[in-house]
C-alpha cells in the first residue's frame, strides 16, 4: 500500500510535478531574480514539487525555503501548502515520524485559512503515514476527521482517497467484507471524478484483497483490469508494477510460463521510466519463479539484480526480498554456507512483523550447514578408526582430532554468545523504539492538541489581556516541550544512518532558528559525521551543545548571520559556532546563557568547551571531544 502513498501525495502537491525537465529548468532561471512576496512562495513550491520524486530532500529543502518566505511576508495560505509539501517530502524519503510532526505545523495553517478541501488532505496524509507505521486506530481517526472536511467541501478525489485508505486498513485487519465495501465507495469517486490512474490503483487493492484470501482466479481478473486500464489511460508509471502483480498470481497458481512474459514487460516499463524500485520488485519476483521451477542459476542472477537496484534506492524491505531469494537459491544449488549468509543478511533487514518466517528459514539453513559439517566429521572418525593399527600416526590423528573438536567447541560456543548478544540487542532497539513510540504517540500527541488549541483560544475576540498572556504563555510552554521531547525521541530511537539524521536534525534547527530572526546561517563539514560511529550519549550531548549554541547567537548576539562548522583531526571531533554579532564579556556574564549546560556536557564528553568574544567583536564557540 506504501507505493500509493507515494504517488498520491505526489498528485496532491501540484500537478506541474509531471512536467518534463526543461520546466524544471525555466523555473530554477527564474527564481535569482524572483521578488520576495507570495509569487517567489509558489515557485521555491513548484521546484521542490518537481525534484520530490528524484531527490526528496532537495524538495523538502525548496518547501522549507518557501515556508519561511511565507512566514516573512505573512502568505498564511502559502505557509499551509508549504508544510503539507514538507510532510509530504519525508514521506517520499520514508521518514514518516517528521512528515506526522510538520503536518502538526500544516493543519494548524489549514485551520487559520479555512479552507476544508485542504484540510481533508492533510487530514488523510496523515491517516495514510500512520497506516504505513502500522497503527490501524490513529489511521481510522484521522480518516473520520478528513471525511468531515472532505464532505463539508464536496471534493470527490479527497473521499475516493479516504475511503480508500479505510478499505486497506480493514483489508490488513483481514475483514474483507468492510474492505470491500470501502474499496466500491472509493471506485464510485474515482469514476465520478474521472480519476483513472487511482481507479486503476483500487482495481489493483481488489487483486490483493483477493490474493490475501487466496482466492486467485479472482485475484487474477482484477489485476488483469487494472493492467488494461492502465495501458488505456498510458498511465506508464504503474505499467510495470501492474504486470508484475499479474505475473506474480501466475506464480500462485504454478503458471510458470505465462509468468514470464508479464514479468519481462514489468522490466521493461521499469527501465523505460528510470525506476529502480519498479527494477528491484520485477527481478525479485523472477527471481521467485526461477526458484519455483528450481532453475536455481537463473535465480541467483535475477535475485543479485535485485539487490542491486535496492541498493541503489537504499530500500531495505526490497533488499530483504532479494536476499531472501539469493538464500533460497544459494541453498537449491547446495551452497549452504551462503545461503546462510544470505539469511543472515535477510534476517538484519527484515522488520518485527517478519522475524519469526526469517528465524525459520535461518534454523534450516543452519541445520544444513550443522549437517555437511557432521559428515565431515563422520568421515574424520572412519578415517581414524583406519589408521589406529599404526601406533604412530594414531597419536598425531587424536592429537588432530582433540584440535578440531576444541576449535568446534570454541566455535560453538562464540555462536552462542554471538546470537545472545544479538538477541539482547533487538530486544534493546525493540524497547527503544517502543519508549520514542509511546513518547511521540501519547505525551507529543497531547502536547500538540494543548499547542494547537491554545493558539486558536488565543485569537478568539473578547478575551481580556491577562487571559491572552496566559493562553500564549501555555502555547510557548507546550511548543517548547514539544521540541525537547522530540530531541528525546529521537536520541532514544535507533535509525538506519544516524549520522544523516543527526545532519538533517542539525540543518533543520539551524535553518528554522534563523529563518525566524531573518538571519543567513551556514553549516559545513558535514560530511565527516559520516565517517564516525557515535554513540547515543556523544549524539545527544553534541547536538544539544550545538543547539545551545545557535540558539544563544539567535537570541542574543543581534547577528546578520551564524556560521558552523564541524571538524575531524586526530580523532577528536571538533564543532565551532560563530557570529558577527554584538559580542559579550565572558568574565561578567557568569553561567548565564546556558554555558554551564555547555561546559557540563562538553566534561561528561571528556572533552573541551572554548567560549571566545568581546564587545562588537562577536562570539565564537569551541568544542572538541574524542571519538
Amino acid at each position: 500500500m506504501y507505493h500509493r502513498l507515494l504517488t498520491g501525495c505526489l498528485l496532491l502537491i501540484c500537478a506541474i510535478s509531471s512536467a518534463q525537465s526543461s520546466k524544471l529548468d525555466s523555473l530554477l532561471k527564474k527564481l535569482p531574480t524572483a521578488k520576495e512576496d507570495s509569487a517567489k512562495v509558489m515557485l521555491l513550491r513548484d521546484i521542490g514539487a518537481l525534484y520530490v520524486h528524484q531527490d526528496p530532500q532537495l524538495a523538502v529543502n525548496y518547501f522549507k525555503q518557501g515556508a519561511a518566505l511565507a512566514k516573512r511576508v505573512n502568505f498564511i495560505k502559502g505557509l499551509a501548502r508549504c508544510y503539507i509539501n514538507i510532510a509530504t517530502g519525508y514521506s517520499f524519503n520514508g521518514q514518516l515520524d517528521s512528515s506526522i510532526i510538520y503536518s502538526d505545523t500544516a493543519i494548524y495553517y489549514s485551520q487559520l485559512t479555512g479552507d476544508p478541501s485542504r484540510l481533508a488532505l492533510v487530514y488523510l496524509n496523515r491517516a495514510d503515514n500512520y497506516l504505513n507505521l502500522h497503527d490501524s486506530r490513529k489511521a481510522l481517526v484521522y480518516c473520520d476527521t478528513a471525511l468531515v472536511y472532505a464532505e463539508k467541501a464536496n471534493d470527490k478525489d479527497r473521499l475516493g482517497r479516504i475511503y480508500h485508505i479505510i478499505g486497506d486498513v480493514y483489508s490488513r485487519q483481514r475483514q474483507y467484507d468492510q474492505c470491500t465495501k470501502n474499496y466500491h465507495r472509493a471506485l464510485q469517486y474515482y469514476q465520478a471524478d474521472s480519476n483513472y490512474m487511482m481507479e486503476g490503483q483500487i482495481y489493483s487493492d481488489f487483486g490483493d484483497m483477493f490474493r490475501l484470501q487466496e482466492q486467485y482466479d479472482s485475484a487474477l481478473v482484477y489485476h488483469q483490469h487494472a493492467l488494461k486500464l492502465g495501458k488505456s489511460t498510458e498511465d506508464h508509471k504503474n505499467l510495470a508494477t501492474y504486470h508484475a502483480e499479474v505475473g506474480s498470481i501466475y506464480i500462485l497458481q504454478k503458471k510458470f510460463r505465462e509468468a514470464r512474459p508479464y514479468f519481462e514487460k514489468a522490466l521493461e516499463w521499469g527501465q523505460q521510466q528510470g525506476n529502480n524500485l519498479q527494477m528491484t520488485v520485477a527481478y525479485a519476483r523472477m527471481a521467485e519463479l526461477y526458484n519455483e521451477d528450481k532453475n536455481y542459476a537463473a535465480a541467483l542472477a535475477a535475485g543479485q539484480q535485485s539487490y542491486h537496484y535496492a541498493t541503489l534506492e537504499n530500500e531495505y524491505t526490497f533488499k530483504r526480498d532479494a536476499a531472501v531469494a539469493l538464500a533460497d537459491a544459494y541453498a537449491g544449488l547446495g551452497e549452504h554456507q551462503k545461503a546462510f549468509e544470505q539469511s543472515k543478511i535477510a534476517l538484519q533487514l527484515g522488520d518485527s512483523l517478519y522475524k519469526q518466517q526469517y528465524d525459520a528459514e535461518t534454523a534450516t539453513l543452519e541445520k544444513n550447514f550443522e549437517v555437511a559439517q557432521k559428515d565431515k566429521e563422520i568421515a574424520l572418525l572412519h578415517k581414524d578408526k583406519q589408521l589406529q593399527q599404526q601406533e604412530i600416526r594414531s597419536q598425531r590423528l587424536y592429537l588432530g582430532g582433540s584440535v578440531i573438536l576444541v576449535a568446534l567447541a570454541v566455535g560453538g560456543i562464540f555462536l552462542l554468545i554471538s546470537r545472545h548478544r544479538l538477541r539482547q540487542r533487538m530486544k534493546e532497539l525493540e524497547l527503544r523504539n517502543r519508549i520514542a513510540a509511546d513518547l511521540h504517540d501519547e505525551v507529543g500527541s497531547s502536547l500538540s492538541s494543548i499547542h494547537m488549541l491554545s493558539q486558536v483560544a488565543a485569537l478568539q475576540n473578547g478575551q481580556d489581556a491577562g487571559q491572552t498572556a496566559i493562553l500564549e504563555k501555555v502555547s510557548t510552554n507546550a511548543r517548547e516541550t514539544m521540541d525537547r521531547m522530540g530531541d528525546i525521541v529521537w536520541m532514544i530511537k535507533p535509525g538506519e544512518d544516524e549520522a544523516t539524521s543527526l545532519i538533517q536534525r542539525m540543518e533543520r534547527f539551524m535553518y528554522e532558528i534563523c529563518g525566524a530572526q531573518n538571519m543567513t546561517c551556514t553549516l559545513d563539514g558535514t560530511e565527516v559525521l559520516h565517517k564516525l560511529k557515535l554513540t547515543m550519549q556523544q549524539r545527544k550531548n553534541f547536538y544539544l551543545v550545538f543547539k545551545e549554541a545557535i540558539n544563544n547567537a539567535a537570541k542574543y548576539s543581534a547577528a546578520s548571520g551564524i556560521h558552523a562548522t564541524i571538524t575531524l583531526h586526530d580523532k577528536q571531533l571538533g564543532l565551532q559556532v560563530r557570529d558577527d554579532g554584538k559580542g559579550f564579556d565572558t568574565a561578567a556574564a557568569g553561567s548565564g546563557n546556558g554555558l554551564d549546560n555547555m561546559r557540563n556536557r562538553a566534561r561528561e564528553l571528556k572533552g573541551e568547551l572554548a567560549i571566545n568574544s568581546q564587545s562588537g567583536h562577536g562570539t565564537e564557540v569551541h568544542l572538541l571531544i574524542p571519538v
